[in-house]
């Protein structure tokens, strides 16, 4: 690679190209070194440049927080994959590891002056990271909602929309929009990337209100199978998704039953529209988008874990101490639904076969196999009748 914007001491500079400070990170990094980080860091670092410059990064000061962010919720995705499916994607705790080589990256450019503040450090990019227990398997920290917890989160949350739209602290659509978004992932049973938007997956486009009825308590949702498939909504969700209907009014039914609250992806939309000439702001944008027919983008799956998580905080509702994730939801419901029948398990979660409802459930519950066998057979033999 050439030296644009550096010397040949290798000094970094805020127009070196990126191929370049990275190559300098490298030999950097290299000194001393035995190979073997050298490679990770190769390897990995190597992808988020080639990444970020595909999405138009020549210079080191083009780097900034949103490049992190998207990087953030790259790795995000790619450790939901492998929630849903144990031979894709990576762990919620690689996914942090490669992120904090990126982070060791940015910070070398930071100490060098290239860059003014490590945009890696954000709090808007590292809350787009999944937990580092996401697509961990057999090994206990599995999440699962327990119905103390998924009847106290909801009711939290009823109060949390009362109180906003009585003291007017939150928009009264957004905040019938976050209760419905719980009531749905905690009474369906539907996976988080079959509610909301994957910006990697053009057909994974979120929830639409065409796909939603209310009146039959059913939606349609775009599986795992890659194929449309029905999903029960219990009355809990009907009753509040209801009420977040009312409250949004959607213009029509290709609206997203839960649209993102992202100002800059909502500006995008009315930025690129021909007929619109007005700027968007915070207080015009929605009117804008209905005024015009524009259609809002769905939360991402990402986004949809932020809130859960930022929820999860504020309530102080948790689950083991953890907070609450989008799956932990679906797999705590099927937990419950196992008790009573692996079939209606199966069913509701929409497994293809009921084996792999008994091996997302079984292993977990042996002391409750144990205890119902032994009420099968009238109780363990007493003391008295051993002697």
């Amino acid at each position: 690679m050439g030296t644009t914007g550096s010397d040949r001491a290798g000094r970094v500079r805020p127009c070196t190209t990126l191929s370049d400070a990275f190559d300098a990170f490298v030999a950097s990094v290299s000194k001393g070194d035995s190979g073997r980080h050298r490679g990770e860091v190769e390897r990995v670092v190597g992808a988020f440049v080639e990444r970020v410059r595909d999405r138009g990064v020549r210079e080191v000061a083009d780097l900034g927080v949103r490049h992190l962010e998207e990087y953030a919720g790259y790795l995000a995705r790619r450790a939901w994959a492998r929630e849903e499916d144990p031979n894709a994607g990576i762990t919620g705790r690689t996914a942090h590891q490669y992120y904090a080589l990126v982070r060791s990256f940015c910070t070398y450019l930071v100490e060098r002056d290239a860059l003014e503040s490590n945009p890696a450090k954000s709090t808007v990019a590292t809350d787009a990271l999944p937990e580092e227990s996401v697509g961990v398997r057999d090994d206990g920290r599995r999440q699962f909602w327990s119905s103390e917890t998924r009847e106290a989160i909801v009711r939290w949350m009823d109060w949390r929309t009362e109180d906003a739209l009585d003291n007017e602290w939150l928009d009264a659509e957004r905040a019938t929009r976050d209760r419905a978004l719980v009531a749905v992932l905690a009474y369906s049973g539907a996976r988080g990337a079959e509610l909301f938007r994957d910006p990697q997956n053009d057909r994974r486009r979120g929830l639409r209100w065409r796909d939603v009825d209310l009146d039959a308590g059913v939606l349609r949702v775009y599986g795992k199978t890659q194929e449309w498939q029905q999903s029960p909504l219990l009355n809990p969700g009907v009753e509040r998704l209801r009420a977040h209907r009312r409250r949004q009014d959607p213009p029509s039914e290709e609206w997203p039953v839960f649209p993102t609250a992202h100002l800059p992806s909502l500006y995008d939309v009315v930025r690129r529209s021909d007929g619109v000439d007005e700027e968007p702001t915070k207080d015009t944008v929605g009117s804008l988008l209905r005024e015009h027919d524009l259609v809002p983008p769905a939360i991402s799956t990402t986004g949809a874990r932020t809130l859960l998580k930022r929820l999860s905080a504020e309530s102080g509702v948790t689950q083991d101490g953890e907070a609450l994730l989008p799956h932990g939801a679906r797999r705590g419901l099927g937990d419950e639904l196992y008790d009573t029948s692996a079939e209606l398990a199966q069913e509701v979660l929409r497994h293809q076969s009921v084996e792999t409802t008994h091996a997302s459930y079984r292993d977990d519950d042996v002391e409750r196999l144990r205890e119902a066998a032994e009420d099968a057979l009238g109780g363990p033999p007493s003391a008295e009748r051993e002697r």
